[in-house]
């Protein structure tokens, strides 16, 4: 076996975190939505009169408040404070310069992560060994249908 650093450690994981963050982020996105349209749908059922005898479902209205959004009160600011509000719209529109510091990584040409690889990091997240190994083949295969599988290439994390 092969013997590893602990920085070359690190950056395999980085890039399989990276590979695998796709499909699941994509399904989360999917699973969202259409979890969003069925309670839309039970609604409708819900208005018109069905019942379900094996599971609880029920609309419930309430209330809450909710702050402003910047811009809702930048245009409050705005209409108690014109004089100042003109400064304030002023001060927002100028541009300045950002420094950042990034950390770039992938995985060097010619080289791929082994199955190993991407079972550490699942185990990382929270799987068994087992359920890694399960997973592993059909997250690269959701990864590579999203255009998402590819190991080489130069990745960027804002530290």
């Amino acid at each position: 076996m092969v013997e590893r650093t602990e920085l070359e450690i690190l950056t395999r994981n980085m890039v399989a975190y990276d590979v695998l963050k796709a499909p699941l982020s994509s399904l989360h996105q999917k699973a969202g939505r259409k979890q969003k349209a069925a309670a839309k749908t039970a609604a409708q059922y819900i208005e018109a009169g069905d019942v379900a005898d094996r599971v609880y479902v029920s609309i419930q209205e309430t209330e809450q408040e909710k702050a402003r959004t910047l811009r809702q009160g930048i245009n409050t600011f705005k209409e108690a404070h014109p004089r100042y509000g003109a400064k304030l719209e002023g001060m927002i529109s100028e541009t300045r310069t950002q420094k950042n510091n990034i950390i770039q990584y992938g995985i060097e040409d010619g080289f791929k992560l082994g199955t190993q690889d991407y079972v550490r990091v699942m185990k990382d997240l929270g799987l068994s060994e087992t359920a890694a190994h399960a997973m592993y083949g059909h997250l690269l295969e959701v990864s590579e249908k999203l255009g998402k599988a590819s190991e080489t290439g130069m990745r960027e994390i804002l530290l």
